[in-house]
């Protein structure tokens, strides 16, 4: 219950009147007032998001004694959400960057460790997910990506938005070559563009609006960049293809970054669910 969560707060709450769904309102304490019962924490996050809860159907809020980290992956475990909304701190860009890079082990081991996807809404932005206009998928083409299109591809079929195929060719990755070298740049450009087309192309039914783009530089400016020019609703990418299945926590920096910056929802998808 703080204002760092209240966009995400508002974006659940747009979802769930969107889709009639059940919202569940959960709240984790490591410790709580003395004489402070768990119904009295209940009626306080009542109170505050009472605005809201006017306007749901179908809701329940639950309080936890528990490290908050264990205690939302159990709740994933125990409850099988369609989709798990979270807002991060937001003290200003450096202690953004702090939030989730420092002390976010937990943070990022909910995102790594989730069984459903994490949409994080880290800033207040123009659209709240109320209504989907364009979204932006980001891929690496791997495997992990693969599951991301499928699930962006099935959301914008759904809600008939703008789809947007994006790719951001790493300079650093040039094969072959230990300097910028601005040719083998832009053809290795046209190449994953036309690898790109290929590839998804021809999985557009049902898609009326869409594009296939590559551009290059350092993936996570481009991707903040590119969902910046498209007015973009919501950023849905997947684990970075380098560590999906790493034995620590981290992220990888692609999408930590992107999560950082972006303007706009980021959607994080781990393990394929479908939207329903």
């Amino acid at each position: 219950m703080t204002t760092a969560c209240d966009p995400a707060a508002r974006v659940a709450f747009n979802i769930t009147n969107l889709y009639k769904a059940h919202i569940t309102i959960f709240h984790s304490i490591e410790k709580t007032e003395p004489g402070e019962t768990k119904a009295d924490v209940n009626k306080k996050i009542a109170a505050y998001y009472s605005d809201y809860v006017s306007k749901v159907e179908n809701y329940e809020i639950e309080t936890v004694h528990s490290h908050p980290c264990s205690a939302i992956l159990n709740e994933i475990q125990r409850n099988t959400p369609d989709l798990l909304v979270m807002g991060v701190s937001t003290r200003g860009e450096a202690g953004l960057e702090t939030a989730i890079i420092n002390t976010g082990s937990s943070f990022q081991k909910i995102v790594k460790a989730s069984n459903c996807p994490v949409l994080i809404v880290n800033r207040p932005a123009a659209s709240f997910w109320g209504a989907i206009s364009n979204v932006v998928f980001a891929t690496d083409f791997s495997t992990t990506s693969d599951k991301a299109f499928d699930f962006a591809y099935t959301l914008a079929k759904k809600t008939k938005c703008e789809f947007h195929i994006f790719h951001a060719q790493n300079v650093s990755l040039t094969p072959g070559s230990k300097e910028f070298n601005q040719n083998a740049i832009e053809e290795r450009r046209r190449e994953k563009l036309s690898f790109s087309k290929k590839k998804y192309g021809p999985r557009m039914e049902g898609i009326e609006n869409y594009s296939i783009e590559v551009w290059e530089g350092s993936p996570y400016i481009e991707i903040v960049k590119y969902a910046r020019e498209k007015y973009a609703d919501l950023i849905i990418m997947a684990q970075d293809s380098k560590n999906p299945g790493s034995e620590n926590d981290e992220l990888g920096s692609t999408i930590k970054q992107v999560i950082l910056r972006a303007g706009c929802p980021v959607l994080c998808i781990n393990k394929l669910k479908s939207p329903q």
